[in-house]
């Protein structure tokens, strides 16, 4: 795909694909995120065994490497695709109160990967304003004029806001709730807390135990790893968005002490904190 050359000089491209029609499964995988915005028509979302329906005002945000196709009905879908390089590119920086939702919404590394957001899903009762922001993106690389890479830059931010926004005041679009995941939930949004099993355990009526089993079969990690991987996304979040310190960062989500959050970034993430943020300041 043309848009995929342009992301290593801009971090993120944009592609437009009216009338698309596609009948037969193929599933297939990018090394970047890819959202796939659906502005018209119908189809199936499959991701390995799972399957989701799109249609008019559907936003899914595909996780790195993840095996995927969309396949559409007779009729075809109008659709626009946004592919993103957040490992090495910088990210538009979104006021603070919609920052939290950042890491819920787009995988900043491919490690932070697991069973419930190998894709994730927004709708969009109206598609247009959002789409008026892709459509200028892909004008914008089109043409090239003077400036272009900066306007693009804002359009995005722009089109990021609005998802935020969206996934802040609406929610994503998920399966029906269960235990498990209404805790996954609920450590997204309290990472930052000092939690610990017996009382996490107490919230969902299991015991110890039983509640690791469950949760690693739900996410495909063990529990305090998940919560340990939240707290790191949203200090990615704060280095690339601010000039606090990083002692100051580290508590805010959730470490007491600096020295093993300095270990536990560098061991996931491969880089120092301090590294990182100049290697991702926008």
């Amino acid at each position: 795909m043309s848009a995929i050359i342009r992301l290593s000089s801009l971090g993120f491209g944009v592609e437009y694909f009216p009338g698309y029609v596609n009948r037969r499964l193929r599933l297939h995988s990018l090394n970047v995120v890819l959202l796939s915005f659906i502005l018209r028509g119908h189809g199936r979302h499959y991701i390995e065994r799972d399957v989701f329906e799109e249609h008019g005002g559907s936003l899914a945000v595909t996780h790195y490497g993840q095996r995927h196709d969309i396949v559409t009905d007779a009729a075809g879908m109008d659709v626009i695709n946004v592919y993103l390089d957040l490992k090495n590119q910088p990210l538009p920086v979104l006021p603070r109160q919609l920052q939290p939702v950042v890491p819920l919404l787009l995988p900043l590394h491919p490690q932070f990967v697991h069973r419930q957001n190998r894709i994730v899903r927004l709708q969009f009762d109206d598609p247009q304003p959002l789409a008026e922001h892709l459509f200028a993106i892909e004008r914008e690389q089109r043409a090239r004029r003077p400036g272009w890479e900066e306007l693009a830059r804002l359009h995005l931010k722009a089109f990021l806001l609005l998802c935020c926004r969206q996934a802040l005041e609406n929610g994503f679009v998920t399966a029906p709730p269960n235990p498990i995941e209404s805790l996954r939930q609920h450590l997204d949004e309290t990472y930052a807390e000092p939690h610990t099993l017996a009382a996490l355990a107490r919230r969902v009526g299991m015991q110890p135990t039983s509640l690791c089993r469950a949760f690693k079969r739900h996410t495909g990690k063990r529990l305090f790893d998940y919560l340990l991987e939240r707290r790191l996304q949203a200090a990615m979040v704060a280095l690339r968005s601010g000039d606090e310190k990083i002692l100051t960062i580290a508590h805010d989500c959730g470490f007491r002490d600096l020295s093993y959050f300095n270990r536990q970034f560098k061991r996931i993430v491969g880089l120092t904190p301090s590294t990182y943020r100049t290697a991702t300041a926008a």
